[in-house]
């Protein structure tokens, strides 16, 4: 991709140059456009070093005087794939709301047709100022998307909402832009489950599984980098992914209620969670102490998730449906597919604890007409964006497009 980096006078400047490395180092092309302000924070010379591209806005070396001067914001606005202004303050977000130009970036992001991405820092009391709330809405109606700031410390000792976000998740926002759309997942609206359920004994124990949720999480990424907006609901600890509307359950009921609640509006389900099986009978209200007997616990079965939603699918709803095995890993896949009425089933064989945490993982898909090439192995951010590949093939064969 082209990037646009503008970076306004800001504190958090200083990582917008981390920004410009990660992008560059990833083989983007990126051009930074400082504000008067923002050269204060930062130098030039740093980012053009750390992106090996011009830096704009307080380069002396274009100048009308010359011969054939270049008209450097349209040129700029017509080169950028995406432009993304980090840190947005509360200046140039309320200048591009209200259509004002006075300086290289806010004409260059009157101009371009480029997706714009704002990723705001500021005191909290200016973060929560309703002006500035205003100034953001508006952006987002005109398309523009926002990653908001994080809660904590700031700059001015302060403590609340308006930290700049995680690099790494301005990153993540700014590259979804670029990522390759299926026009049969475009604007769908895809439910994911992902994570451990867990199933809580006494208020300290719990039972639950080896599952950390990472697959899920990636297939979450890679369905909305197709075009489609995902609901996550997600068990376990692992951070939500950015720009995914996530809703973080506990127990295998708790899973389910979210399902129910958002599966009517949904054009296709992926089942990834590992949900556990059993629960306790009863829940100890106090820890549960020692005792010199042997200790017995009685277990009965939770709901099934993906079978109660298939259940009460409508015409038109798909549902994507994964199975760990350890033993008849493909036999045992197809009976799922066939007994919960699935459209497919992708297959982990987990013999010698393969396929959980961070390792590489190979999927095998199963259809009504039998198994089909695994697809693996591979880490799993690339095995997601096959497996959504694959099935946002799948679909266009079955003609599902709308």
């Amino acid at each position: 991709m082209q990037i646009i980096l503008g970076i306004p006078g800001g504190i958090a400047a200083y990582k917008s140059a981390d920004l410009a490395r990660l992008l560059a180092n990833d083989g983007h092309r990126v051009r930074c456009i400082l504000t008067e302000a923002g050269a204060r924070f930062i130098t030039p010379l740093t980012l053009s070093s750390l992106t090996a591209e011009p830096c704009y806005g307080s380069n002396p070396d274009q100048g009308e005087w010359r011969a054939n001067p270049s008209i450097e914001h349209i040129e700029l606005a017509r080169w950028a794939d995406l432009v993304a202004v980090v840190p947005a303050t509360a200046d140039i977000i309320g200048k591009a709301a209200n259509g004002l130009a006075s300086d290289l970036l806010s004409t260059v992001l009157l101009a371009t047709r480029a997706p714009i991405l704002w990723a705001p820092a500021m005191n909290t009391g200016m973060w929560a100022h309703p002006a500035v709330q205003a100034n953001l809405a508006r952006l987002r109606s005109f398309g523009h998307s926002v990653v908001d700031p994080d809660d904590g410390i700031l700059a001015c000792g302060e403590e609340g909402s308006g930290k700049l976000a995680q690099v790494a998740a301005i990153a993540e926002a700014i590259l979804m832009h670029g990522a390759p759309k299926l026009s049969s997942l475009i604007g769908k609206r895809v439910l994911i489950t992902s994570g451990p359920t867990r199933e809580d004994l006494d208020p300290v124990r719990t039972l639950t599984n080896r599952s950390t949720g990472a697959m899920g999480i990636e297939l979450a990424r890679a369905f909305r980098d197709a075009g489609a907006h995902v609901q996550l609901v997600l068990g376990g600890d692992l951070p939500a992914p950015w720009g995914v509307e996530t809703v973080r359950v506990r127990s295998a009921l708790d899973m389910l209620s979210a399902c129910e609640a958002r599966w009517a509006s949904a054009d296709g389900l992926v089942g990834a969670a590992a949900v556990a099986d059993q629960r306790p009978e009863t829940f100890a209200a106090e820890k549960v102490k020692k005792g010199e007997r042997p200790e017995t616990m009685v277990l009965v079965r939770t709901p099934d998730i993906l079978a109660t939603l298939s259940a009460a699918r409508r015409p038109g709803q798909w549902i994507l449906g994964f199975a760990a095995e350890s033993e008849n890993h493909l036999a045992h896949a197809s009976a799922k597919l066939q007994n919960k009425g699935l459209d497919a089933v992708l297959v982990n064989d987990i013999q010698g604890g393969r396929a959980f945490g961070a390792q590489a993982n190979t999927l095998t898909p199963i259809l009504a007409q039998g198994p089909q090439a695994p697809i693996g192995p591979l880490p799993k951010d690339e095995l997601a964006r096959a497996v959504v590949h694959w099935w946002g093939h799948q679909l266009e064969a079955r003609g599902t497009v709308q």
